[in-house]
């Protein structure tokens, strides 16, 4: 789909025949202009789908303190999702404590032709974004490097970042000083930098501790809806567990596919932690709703919002900043899917 052009007053302009001042003056009601002409232009305005940028006008008078958090995936992979919730929950917090208003816009990736509401309808003075950034939201930062602008987890101008890949490999290194050497992987989608991350931690502890890791103990799932990625793990998960060559160790990538993993093996009779360890990409709060409890890396979403919220008033403010990405590390919580491998 081709991407909508921005009107901008000087297209307004050449279509109604008059001056940029005049069309200015017109739609922000200001200057001397009479009302035939405020009527032509902005009959004009309309009929080009013209969107006033609200946002800059206020950047300019700096009137407004609000902070928005823009999240950014298809619906069915926010809701309940063990990154974004956690990050909507603590961005409300946040603000809360601050005593500052906040606003959160849920942006589908799959209508990503159109920006988000919150860069042009003024209701926030900076963004916190979570999630893909789409090829029409660089454009637009491109354009306007003065909003400001603060990412997780995706390359910015300024931005909260994560080694997943770190974290991953020194989670494979824990569960080798277990006893483990057979390894699998449920990864997910690789244009995610968190998965493409996990998986380059994952391949390179599989290299260097000289583990087994065979293409038939490996996956990688769509990770879309809940019903989706569960049913997909566990399909996954009952062939996996009927072979006589199976992993002693799993690593995955997303909550929700562990969960589905770990009802397959409760189904063929594999026992955990005792004949299959599963370490997991994975909230607190998803992680603990899972039986057994399952031994987790999770995102530090509140340091990441505490960090986020700090660089982007930090912008908002024009203070002076000594780093534009601020690096956090992710929190590994060993739980009751872990364990010594019985040979």
């Amino acid at each position: 789909m081709a991407q909508t052009q921005t009107v901008k007053l000087k297209d307004i302009a050449d279509r109604a025949g008059v001056s940029v001042a005049a069309v200015s003056a017109a739609l922000n009601g200001t200057g001397t202009v009479s009302a035939a002409m405020r009527e032509r232009v902005r009959k004009v305005a309309q009929e080009m789908n013209y969107e006033p940028n609200f946002a800059a006008k206020l950047l300019k008078q700096k009137q407004n303190n609000d902070l928005g958090l823009i999240v950014s995936d298809i619906p069915e992979r926010i809701f309940g999702s063990g990154y974004f919730m956690p990050m909507i929950s603590c961005f409300i917090r946040q603000c809360e404590e601050l005593g500052l208003r906040c606003q959160i816009e849920y942006y589908d990736l799959s209508k990503a032709e159109k920006l988000p509401a919150l860069l042009t309808n003024g209701l926030a003075g900076g963004v916190l974004h979570g999630g893909v950034i789409s090829p029409a939201l660089r454009e637009w930062l491109k354009k306007n490097p003065e909003f400001p602008f603060v990412a997780f987890e995706e390359e910015a101008e300024y931005n909260i970042m994560s080694d997943y890949s770190l974290s991953f490999y020194k989670a494979v290194q824990y569960l080798v000083a277990l006893g483990h050497r057979r390894f699998g992987l449920a990864g997910g989608p690789l244009q995610y930098r968190r998965q493409q991350q996990i998986e380059d931690g994952f391949l390179r502890a599989v290299r260097e501790f000289g583990l087994e890791s065979r293409p038939e103990w490996n996956a990688r799932f769509a990770l879309a809806s809940d019903a989706d990625t569960l049913s997909e793990a566990v399909g996954w998960g009952r062939a996996l567990f009927h072979r006589p060559d199976r992993p002693s160790a799993l690593v995955c990538t997303d909550g929700r596919a562990a969960r589905g993993i770990l009802y397959a093996a409760c189904e063929t009779g594999v026992r955990v932690p005792e004949e299959l360890s599963l370490l997991a990409c994975s909230s607190q709060t998803e992680a603990e709703q899972s039986f057994p409890a399952v031994s987790s890396i999770a995102w530090n979403a509140p340091e990441a919002l505490f960090k986020g919220v700090y660089l982007l008033r930090s912008l908002m403010e024009h203070r002076p900043l000594l780093e534009h990405t601020i690096e956090i590390e992710p929190v590994m919580t060993l739980r009751k899917t872990t364990g010594k491998h019985s040979a």
